[in-house]
C-alpha cells in the first residue's frame, strides 16, 4: 500500500494530511452518479458471494449462511487513495487501494454470527472528509443503504451496525437518524463503532455504551494506540452530526470499551486477549480464503483518556505499520489486534438478544 495512504487514512486524515496544495471545493453538479441499492455492484460484500469477508483463520468456519441468525450492517473506511472530494462509488480497485484488507480484517469478524452486508457508497476522500457537504453526500449514500439493508432483511430480524473510521462517523449520525427511539431499536443487536470520534451521549437518546460483553442495545468503540498524543488525532477535534446540528469537541468525552472484557473505560491483562490477526498484505485474492494464524496474549489493553492503549509483546508478529510507527496509532488494525475476542463477542451479543425474546 502506498505510504502517504498508510499514514493518512481514515479518521486520521483530519488534519494530519492537510498541508500543502489547492483545497477542492464541493460541487453538486461534478459528483458521481448516485449508487442504486437494489443492483448488486452496489453493495462491497453481500450474503451468497463467498467473498472475502467469509474468510476465517484457522479452526474457525463461517457461518452457513442459510441459517445465521443475525444481519451486519457494516460500514467501511475511507479506502480510496486521492481523487475528487468524493469518490465514485463503483472507483476500480487501483483506486480503492484498501477494500480488499477492510473485507478480510475487519468485516470477516462477523461471520460466526451474521450474514454479512457493506455498501459501497460515494466515500469522501481524505481531502473530501474536511468538507462537510462531501461527508454529508456519503452519509446520504449510507442511509438510502441501510433503509434497502432493512427492507431485505425483512421485520423482526436482529442487526448489528458495525464500522470503522470515516464509517463510524456515517454510523454515529445513522443511530440518532434511523435507529433510535425507532421500532428498529429493539432489534439493535449492538454498534460497534470502532476507530472514530464516538461521544458518550448515545445514552441520552436511549442508547447506552455497552459495559457487559452480553449487553444488548447498546453502542461500543475503542480507537488502539500506544498512547501517544498524535494518535489522540483520531477524537480529538472532531466535527459531527448530533440532533441535527453540527458540534466539535467540547462535547461528551469519547466512548472507550475494552474488547478484552467489554468493560467501558476497564483495563484488562493479556491473559484475556483471545487472538489477533496480523494486517492483510497484498496481492488480494476474489474470493473467500484461509486467512493468517491468530496470535493470542499478545497485548493487554486499558482504556486511559478516551483512549485504548495497548503495548504489544515481542511474540507478536504483523501488526506494526507506517502509523504505528509515526504516529503511535493501531488506527490500520483496529479491528485484527482483537479479531477473535470480537468475533467471539459478536456471537454472543446476538446469542443473548435472541435469549432475550424467549423470557
Amino acid at each position: 500500500m502506498p505510504r502517504l495512504l498508510l499514514v493518512c487514512t481514515g479518521a486520521l486524515a483530519v488534519g494530519a494530511c492537510a498541508g500543502g496544495g489547492r483545497v477542492a471545493t464541493f460541487e453538486a453538479a461534478a459528483v458521481p452518479p448516485a449508487p442504486d441499492y437494489a443492483r448488486p455492484d452496489a453493495w462491497l460484500a453481500q450474503p451468497g458471494r463467498n467473498g472475502l469477508e467469509r474468510s476465517t483463520p484457522p479452526g474457525m468456519t463461517p457461518i452457513d449462511e442459510a441459517r445465521a441468525p443475525a444481519d451486519v450492517f457494516f460500514i467501511h473506511p475511507t479506502t480510496v487513495d486521492g481523487g475528487a472530494l468524493n469518490a465514485a462509488y463503483d472507483a476500480p480497485r487501483a483506486q480503492a487501494k484498501l477494500e480488499p484488507a477492510v473485507l478480510l480484517g475487519q468485516a470477516s469478524v462477523f461471520n460466526g454470527c451474521c450474514r454479512i452486508h457493506a455498501p459501497h457508497y460515494r466515500q469522501a476522500s481524505l481531502a473530501g472528509l474536511k468538507d462537510r457537504e462531501a461527508t454529508a453526500l456519503a452519509y446520504s449514500d449510507v442511509a438510502r443503504a441501510f433503509r434497502q439493508f432493512i427492507q431485505r432483511i425483512g421485520r423482526g430480524r436482529p442487526f448489528i451496525i458495525a464500522s470503522h473510521s470515516q464509517g463510524s462517523g456515517h454510523a454515529v449520525e445513522l443511530l440518532q437518524r434511523e435507529v433510535a427511539g425507532t421500532p428498529l431499536q429493539k432489534r439493535l443487536v449492538a454498534a460497534y463503532l470502532i476507530g472514530g470520534y464516538v461521544p458518550r451521549s448515545f445514552a441520552e437518546i436511549g442508547l447506552p455504551t455497552c459495559d457487559a460483553p452480553r449487553q444488548t442495545g447498546c453502542v461500543l468503540s475503542y480507537n488502539a494506540s500506544k498512547g501517544t498524543k498524535l494518535a489522540r488525532m483520531v477524537i480529538e477535534g472532531k466535527a459531527y452530526q448530533w440532533q441535527g446540528q453540527w458540534r466539535k469537541q467540547g462535547d461528551p468525552p469519547a466512548i472507550c470499551v475494552n474488547p478484552l472484557n467489554w468493560r467501558a473505560g476497564a483495563a484488562a491483562g493479556p491473559e484475556q486477549h483471545m487472538g489477533g490477526l496480523p494486517l492483510p498484505k497484498a496481492p488480494f485474492p476474489d474470493r473467500a480464503v484461509q486467512l493468517a494464524d491468530l496470535q493470542p496474549g499478545i497485548t493487554g489493553a486499558a482504556c486511559r483518556d478516551q483512549m485504548l492503549e495497548v503495548k504489544l509483546n515481542a511474540s507478536a508478529s504483523g501488526f506494526g505499520d507506517t502509523l504505528s510507527s509515526l504516529a503511535g496509532s493501531y488506527h490500520l488494525n483496529d479491528y485484527g489486534l482483537f479479531y477473535a475476542n470480537l468475533r467471539e463477542n459478536a456471537i454472543e451479543r446476538v446469542t443473548a438478544w435472541r435469549m432475550s425474546r424467549r423470557d
